[in-house]
């Protein structure tokens, strides 16, 4: 219970910070500051007639919209509904309704929501309730949760296979602290049945009672060697299975601690490690899972338990990137605790390579190997048993599953006019089950298939063609199956690209061990149009016919949807009347007053227009689309055809002004940040690559064959192996010559101010290259670690291609070996 209170005050902590961590003047917002509203809603129908077990209509409503309050707060609402039936009380809504208010970093989710903490706490479970996530730009994140996760479910006679459950609420919160060299987390999730939450008796067969759970993960993410990532995360839980039972228990889990233990109570545990290593252009991976018999919280719909699986992985491009390789290996068995009467073990393999040798061809095989081995004692072994050490036979059971599959695809022309393709792919899927070493009656099959495809489309009509041929052929004990028939296709679009339709039509033909099993004949119809470029219809009709051996069936569904989007609509209040004063200034050109965010303009048309132009000049460097956008709302202003409709525009120019001025400025301070890093770890690695360097020449010069020309050497085979010393040499002279061209530029950038940070000429031009995909991750809300790792990561080898051109010997100092 302290625990809970905790949580709670936290949370409420969390609502005051967010109410009132400024001033909010709704007087001052109405004057100078705009409520922008977006958002979108779209309604679907399916209409269906047929033979199949399903509704003849349903509908789907969704929308969602958002209120942004003068660029600082965010109040997002969305809702679904639906008439369709899911099953009787399931335990996730579909028709619900939930708002994500934000304000800068702290982002709220209220209704019915789901969060994610952890994959062994709380994983996706919807809860009706609060939850906040705090993502500061630091060292610290925490995320937190209250609400119920299941409403009661009273017994009904009537569905006797519907199962009842009592009532449960959870919280619960997540914590995540960087530290310098290591990152460290803790989740905690509480969950418990209410035990009054049922009125009527549930029969004692049924064996619901009300539970309590809690667990715990801790986990880290640390490097090792400089380049080997490491994460691990360890997790316990813990559930009493009836809180009423009032018999002391002894589970020891960390876990267990948290609640009411009884006999009843029972712990587990989880563990997962990964450990991930660079490797030339790919990368080396190696896992480990061990999850308990039994593992589960109430903070998931669904747990894998009672494994443990190794894996391995690796990646590699090859070749300038035109080769890529991908390779998976894992082991997983189960029947940790020895419980079962069986236990499983599986092998799974799986190779992808994809080949891109030019622009036109692609090439793509990837083979996977699934095995499984099941070994099950025999019950009356173990009840005729007479002695301890007799042999118990066992019953072997082996299952193989091969997949393996080809694509081949070839551009044949592409040009304004026109564009052809083909595409061919094949793919086997091979299945074998055996037992004592032989493969049982019916457990074996083998399946092909294969396509081709060919297409062509006209770009300055807007249409295109297509049409395959497709082919399923299998062998199975009982005999063999063929699938065989064409499908062809069409799109075109009509008025300025706003209506897009498509067309195809397919038949295929079964047979049997040679005789014909049914025909079947499909058509699709497809249709979309964009009104407004925010109204969007969009219709479908598919209709089928099948012709079996006595039998018939036609299908028809129909769908039809509308979206309705809408963006920036502006509630701003009435403006006051002019007074006597400004009635009077000079018609001609007046002198106009604007205000936004405690910024004013006073000054005439042309006199504001410039100060504008002025104010985009100096907010440099900026992507391309958005310097686009800010002059196009600028033209907009200046073509206004009076004063009032001219400060309408120049306030939405100034809107847009502003939210790219303040991303401008934290590109800036993440710019920064990526140098320092980028220093300090060329710092630490600086010792290192003079003293390979080092020993590299050194082994050059302390040679035989040192300072010997070539006409002189008698002995080729040590000549050779020179060589190729001093080869490795060269090579480490200049990988530490680069280093140290690459630290003195970085070490030099970083003593400028953040806010000056753009004067550097190399920054100016890393900026044409790398700012438009920095500015999309600082919209994206990315943390400011993914943005700080993703810019540097993009200055790595922007300033290594700048050290090749530019660095020489002199950069060389032995600066480490003179201590």
């Amino acid at each position: 219970m302290i625990l809970k209170k905790i949580i709670l005050i936290t949370i409420l902590l969390f609502i005051s910070a967010f109410g009132f961590s400024q001033n909010f003047n709704v007087q001052e917002v109405g004057k100078a500051k705009l409520i922008n509203v977006s958002g979108g809603a779209s309604a679907n129908t399916v209409f269906y007639s047929g033979n199949a077990s399903r509704e003849p209509f349903s509908y789907f409503l969704n929308g969602n919209i958002n209120f942004n309050i003068a660029n600082l707060y965010n109040v997002p609402l969305s809702f679904s509904y639906t008439n369709q039936k899911f099953g009787y009380n399931k335990p996730v809504l579909m028709n619900r309704l939930s708002i994500h208010p934000s304000y800068k970093w702290i982002t709220a989710h209220i209704g019915d929501v789901s969060m994610t903490f952890s994959p062994y706490t709380l994983s996706g479970h919807q809860f009706s309730g609060f939850g906040v996530d705090l993502t500061p730009q630091g060292k610290f994140k925490i995320s937190a949760m209250y609400g119920r996760l299941l409403k009661s479910n009273e017994f009904d006679s009537a569905y006797p296979d519907i199962l009842p459950n009592y009532k449960r609420f959870g919280y619960g919160f997540k914590t995540y602290y960087a530290l310098e060299k290591i990152n460290l987390g803790l989740t905690l999730f509480k969950a418990r049945d209410q035990i009054n939450s049922l009125n009527n008796p549930v029969p004692f067969e049924l064996d619901v009672t009300p539970k309590e759970n809690a667990a715990i993960s801790f986990e880290t993410t640390f490097k090792l060697f400089q380049k080997l990532q490491v994460y691990t995360e360890y997790a316990n839980s813990s559930i009493t299975e009836d809180v009423r039972v009032n018999e002391s228990g002894k589970a020891q889990g960390i876990s267990s601690f948290l609640l009411g233990r009884n006999s009843t109570t029972t712990s587990y545990d989880a563990f997962k490690s990964q450990f991930t290593y660079p490797a030339g252009k790919g990368t080396l991976g190696v896992g480990y899972e061990r999850i308990d018999p039994n593992y589960r919280t109430f903070g998931g719909y669904y747990f894998n338990n009672d494994l443990e699986n190794i894996t391995v992985n690796a990646t590699q491009n090859l070749y300038k990137d035109k080769v890529t390789l991908a390779l998976n290996l894992g082991l997983q068995k189960d029947n940790l605790e020895k419980q079962k009467e069986s236990q499983m073990k599986r092998l799974v393999t799986s190779i992808n390579a994809d080949f891109r040798p030019n622009q036109k061809l692609n090439l793509n095989f990837n083979y996977s190997n699934f095995q499984s081995y099941t070994n099950s004692r025999n019950q009356f072994d173990y009840i005729n048993q007479v002695s301890n050490y007799e042999y118990l036979d066992t019953l072997n059971f082996r299952q193989v599953n091969q997949n393996i599959g080809l694509t081949a695809n070839y551009l044949l022309k592409n040009d304004k006019k026109i564009k052809k393709a083909i595409s061919a792919n094949f793919s086997m899927q091979d299945a074998e089950n055996q037992q004592q070493g032989r493969t049982i009656e019916g457990g074996a099959s083998t399946y092909y298939n294969s396509a081709l495809t060919y297409s062509v489309g006209y770009p300055e009509k807007d249409l295109s063609f297509n049409a395959s041929l497709n082919n399923t052929y299998g062998k199975i004990d009982s005999g063999k199956n063929l699938i065989i028939g064409p499908t062809i296709g069409a799109s075109k679009l009509f008025f300025d690209k706003k209506l897009n339709t498509s067309a195809s039509t397919s038949y295929n033909t079964s047979y049997s061990n040679g005789d014909k099993q049914n025909d079947i004949f499909n058509f699709r119809l497809n249709g979309s149009y964009i009104y407004l470029e925010k109204h969007n219809f969009n219709m479908s009709v598919i209709s089928l016919f099948s012709n079996s051996t006595g039998r018939k069936n036609n299908d028809l569904t129909a769908t039809l949807s509308y979206s309705y989007s809408f963006d920036k609509i502006k509630m701003r209040p009435k403006r006051e009347l002019r007074t006597e004063e400004d009635m009077k200034l000079n018609a001609a050109n007046p002198v106009l007053k604007i205000n936004l965010n405690g910024k004013t303009f006073e000054a005439t048309r042309d006199q504001i227009t410039s100060q504008l132009k002025d104010m985009q000049l100096a907010l440099n460097p900026l992507p391309e689309k958005e310097n686009i956008n800010l002059e196009h709302l600028l033209t907009l202003a200046t073509l206004a055809n009076d004063d009032k409709n001219f400060k309408e525009k120049v306030l939405d120019y100034l809107e847009v002004y502003n939210v790219e001025a303040e991303t401008l400025k934290q590109y800036n301070e993440y710019l920064f940040e990526a140098a320092q890093k980028l220093e300090k770890e060329m710092k630490n690695k600086d010792e290192s690559l003079e003293s390979a360097y080092v020993t590299a020449i050194g082994r050059v010069n302390s040679h035989k064959l040192n300072g010997i020309i070539e006409s002189d050497v008698t002995d080729k085979a040590a000549y050779k192996s020179y060589l190729k010393l001093v080869e490795r040499s060269d090579n480490n002279r200049d990988q530490l010559m680069h280093h140290r061209w690459m630290l003195k530029e970085i070490s030099a950038l970083i003593k400028i101010p953040a806010t000056e940070i753009q004067q550097n000429q190399y920054i100016t031009d890393f900026n044409k290259q790398e700012i438009e995909e920095a500015f999309k991750l600082i919209k994206d809300k990315k943390t400011a670690t993914e943005i700080t790792d993703a810019i540097e990561l993009k200055m790595i080898p922007f300033y290594h291609e700048l050290a090749i051109e530019n660095a020489t010997i002199d950069e060389i100092d032995l600066k480490h070996i003179q201590k």
